[in-house]
């Protein structure tokens, strides 16, 4: 409560921090305290739960300067926050995920018996058996095939090969158009690695849903002109980033079984986690696998991996991308799951469920976040329809009547932008064209602001 008192402080309906900086707030200085330990207290009983819930609801109304009446639902898809019992029950299942792995810990084998159901009672055990049901599309149903969780082991380096990241002039995604990305790539890979003088090694990977049926693809064009297409499943079970390492380790075990040697070998793929995760230390089975097919291949050539942009028109990305998904349609194995990759599908099946949950809204292209404290709390106001505005104050029992003063009609927001025959003057300043509510309330962020501007004007408190 008292890092709430902070975050009013630091903003008022009318002034001060924008929502995003007061999410910010809330996510790195108050949410984690509620958090702390959830799967060791995630049985507790719903009342007691349920005050920590009023917290968040407290935090999203400072977040948005959301009356106090507007629906906890609406606050969440706006500010973009899930429930608390969302991320209580996917720290649960995670938890139940780790125990899995950990075979010579005390609650696998307790998770892996029966629960005693004669008592109404539920223990962490019970909840993550039937949260394991929730989520079973996402996760390794046999223990069996769960890959064992050990500590990490330093080890010296094998590899000599050389991993890079970077394309010189190409900036933050989004900010360039897809022509510049791809000029800029080309560039690069003609600069770095020649034609005549590297084999171009393209991988890519896909997998349906990101969750399950991956496949990988392999494009290799060698300098005299020749190449190698490569179409392979890469599981059932499978994310994206699984399926582009198994990519890559394919590409590296084909050009180490070629009777070649000493040369010049660049892998280009458009995956940066699995470069960066090559770059921290393998720490899976799948990253192990590939740190040592790339150790072979090293001995005996110069190789290097380098990254590039995705679905910007490089031949070789879009081919690589191509036979990937030729190879998602192929019969698929059963590999083992790594609790790295346990999480990465949990994580998409929870951003799955809210997708679901928010319909075709996403808080991130908003642009409402484009706005400052005023606008931002009248727009959101006025969306929701919780606002000072008459109809919503009877409903309270705040006002007496609920028709606007020119008497013709319910005070609503619609009513204010569009009919209220008062305010046909203003109006008529703002929008010299006819504008439907949709646009003043859901269109670009200019159109946003001058809505705001123009209840502003009205001199009515929103």
């Amino acid at each position: 409560m008292k890092k709430l008192s902070l975050m009013k402080k630091l903003a008022g309906t009318q002034w001060g921090a924008n929502s995003g900086i007061l999410k910010q707030v809330y996510t790195g200085a108050v949410r984690p305290v509620m958090e702390y330990a959830s799967s060791t207290w995630t049985t507790a009983s719903k009342t007691n739960k349920g005050k920590l819930d009023k917290v968040q609801n407290m935090g999203l109304r400072i977040i948005l300067g959301a009356m106090k009446s507007t629906p906890i639902q609406e606050m969440e898809k706006t500010a973009d926050l899930e429930p608390l019992e969302d991320r209580r029950e996917y720290k649960a299942v995670l938890q139940g995920e780790k125990m899995k792995r950990l075979t010579t810990h005390p609650l696998h084998q307790n998770l892996n018996k029966g629960t005693k159901n004669r008592l109404k009672r539920k223990s962490l055990k019970h909840q993550v058996k039937d949260l394991q049901t929730e989520y079973a599309e996402a996760l390794e149903a046999d223990p069996n095939c769960c890959e064992t969780l050990v500590s990490d082991v330093w080890a010296p380096r094998k590899s000599f090969h050389e991993v890079r990241t970077d394309v010189p002039g190409l900036t933050a995604k989004g900010e360039q158009s897809p022509h510049v990305q791809k000029a800029l790539a080309m560039e690069m890979i003609q600069d770095r690695y020649p034609h005549c003088t590297w084999t171009h090694v393209y991988t890519d990977g896909s997998s349906e849903n990101a969750v399950r049926n991956g496949g990988s693809g392999v494009y290799i064009r060698r300098p005299n002109g020749t190449t190698t297409s490569l179409s392979v499943p890469a599981g059932d079970l499978s994310s994206n980033y699984r399926a582009e390492l198994h990519a890559l380790i394919t590409a590296a075990e084909h050009a180490a079984g070629e009777d070649r040697s000493r040369q010049n070998i660049v892998l280009l793929t458009d995956s940066l986690s699995a470069l960066q995760s090559l770059l921290s230390g393998p720490t899976d089975l799948p990253t192990r696998q590939l740190d040592n097919c790339l150790s072979t291949l090293s001995q005996h050539n110069k190789v290097v991996l380098q990254w590039i942009p995705a679905h910007v028109g490089i031949v070789g990305n879009e081919e690589a991308d191509r036979l990937a998904k030729g190879g998602a349609r192929l019969p698929q194995p059963h590999n083992s799951t790594s609790y790295k990759e346990a999480k990465t599908l949990l994580q998409r099946k929870k951003k799955e469920n809210r997708k679901k949950r928010n319909g075709d809204y996403n808080p991130q292209e908003d642009p409402i976040n484009k706005l400052d404290r005023r606008s931002q709390t009248t727009i959101f106001r006025l969306r929701t329809g919780h606002c000072g505005l008459k109809k919503h104050l009877k409903r309270l029992g705040l006002a007496d009547d609920a028709h606007c003063e020119c008497g013709s009609e319910e005070q609503t927001p619609e009513h204010i932008l569009q009919n209220c025959p008062h305010l046909e003057t203003i109006r008529q300043k703002f929008w010299q064209e006819e504008t439907s509510v949709g646009a003043k309330l859901w269109g670009p962020a200019d159109e946003l602001r001058k809505t705001a501007d123009f209840l502003a004007a009205t001199g009515l408190r929103i």
